[in-house]
């Protein structure tokens, strides 16, 4: 018979084994709860994307095949959150966004006539502006404006490098470009070069937190942050004689902003800044990035922007040779070619500044009323022929017309 102890040792090894398996069994249950906790959702996420997008990649896959060899457009805009911090968000919109927004330079040639000697001179100039980078491939968007007119554009990053940079497309009724940059070329790219996160500017409401990001004044101050509040949406004022379609802001906006970002409390971009209220103070404007988005996709892939309506020209800006600036000069009556607009109708058909046009589809032009009753009978698209004397020399030169900005 087997002795009593108040403490019944072998009760109690059996009593603690059980408890062993209970115990284990207990942690497995916790283990297993908490993985499924933390799986679930993205089960949940794949369930609902396959019951949702059936066959979606396969879609992807045919849309992506395209039978002809037209410009494809770039997914525009970064994807993503940026996490930005709601206790000053200013701060991380400053670090995050920042990179995507750069200096443009405008090198361009300005021809002037010494009317004492009746000679014609050639200057260089620089223009300043700002842009923002919308695309992986180094598509760049900024204001019509800030490129018009140049003969060469430099796009300037964080740290002073610069970077040649080609223009895409221009539409000066709605003040947007497109030029673009080989990402290759930009030293430190992964620290320098970032792609805008595009907000939807049909949501912004007056009062929200506005911040703008550009160059004021020129590349000295690149990358200035000012802030302020959406003052107005839906602003509409003409400028240069045509309507635009503005957000409003007291965010402070100066010459050398125009192109720079209009950001939101998210760091997302809602605006191209574009304009400042003359002589006024805390009255900027911005495009909205809805209204400049279906241009920029139109510019990439077509390079002009054609709108019902639109007349046709040639790009070009010109003087009229008299009978006694012929004589002088020893040049033929016509129109001297003294600027025309980079990626235009004339610059794409190889006509330069300096040359003398006297003579359209056959026809002689000896002045500007029998160059513009010519070119109004043609249309938007037209191929022509420009005769063209250069040097001493004449020749024809086919050209497409293109859009002529409304006056």
């Amino acid at each position: 018979m087997r002795e009593f102890y108040e403490f019944d040792e072998q009760q109690y090894g059996r009593r603690g084994k059980a408890w062993k398996y209970i115990a284990v069994a207990v942690i497995f249950t916790m283990i297993g709860a908490i993985a499924m906790y933390y799986i679930s959702p993205f089960m949940n996420q794949n369930s609902r994307d396959t019951a949702m997008n059936p066959g979606q990649e396969e879609q992807k896959d045919e849309s992506s095949v395209s039978d002809n060899n037209d410009v494809t457009v770039p997914e525009l805009g970064a994807k993503g959150d940026l996490f930005i911090s709601g206790d000053n968000p200013v701060v991380d919109i400053a670090e995050k966004v920042s990179p995507a927004v750069v200096g443009i330079t405008n090198k361009s040639i300005v021809t002037y006539r010494d009317w004492f000697f009746g000679e014609y001179y050639m200057q260089e100039q620089e223009g300043y502006g700002s842009g923002i980078i919308i695309s992986e491939e180094g598509h760049i968007v900024t204001n019509a404006h800030v490129v018009q007119g140049a003969k060469e554009i430099f796009v300037v990053f964080q740290g002073e490098k610069q970077v040649q940079a080609q223009l895409i497309g221009m539409d000066a009724n709605s003040d947007v470009a497109v030029v673009k940059v080989d990402k290759k070329d930009v030293e430190d790219a992964e620290a320098k070069f970032a792609v805008a996160r595009l907000g939807d500017s049909d949501k912004v409401r007056p009062g929200e937190l506005a911040i703008a990001i550009g160059n004021p004044l020129g590349h000295d101050l690149a990358g200035t942050i000012t802030v302020g509040v959406i003052s107005a949406v839906n602003r509409t004022l003409v400028v240069d004689q045509k309507p635009l379609k503005l957000i409003q802001t007291d965010a402070a906006i100066n010459k050398g902003n125009s192109g720079g970002a209009l950001v939101n409390s998210n760091g997302e971009v809602i605006g191209m800044n574009t304009l400042k209220g003359s002589g006024t103070e805390g009255l900027g404007f911005a495009i909205p990035t809805n209204e400049f988005l279906p241009i920029v996709s139109e510019l990439i892939e077509k390079g002009v922007v054609i709108r019902e309506g639109d007349k046709p020209g040639l790009g070009i800006r010109g003087q009229e040779i008299s009978n006694e600036d012929s004589e002088k000069l020893g040049y033929p009556k016509g129109i001297l070619v003294v600027a025309i607009a980079q990626n235009g109708a004339a610059a794409k058909a190889g006509i330069q500044p300096g040359d003398v046009i006297i003579g359209f589809n056959e026809n002689v032009i000896e002045n500007f009323q029998q160059l513009k009753d010519l070119i109004d009978k043609q249309k938007v698209g037209d191929a022509v022929k420009v005769k063209v004397w250069r040097d001493g020399k004449e020749f024809t030169l086919p050209v497409t017309l293109e859009p002529l900005p409304a006056q």
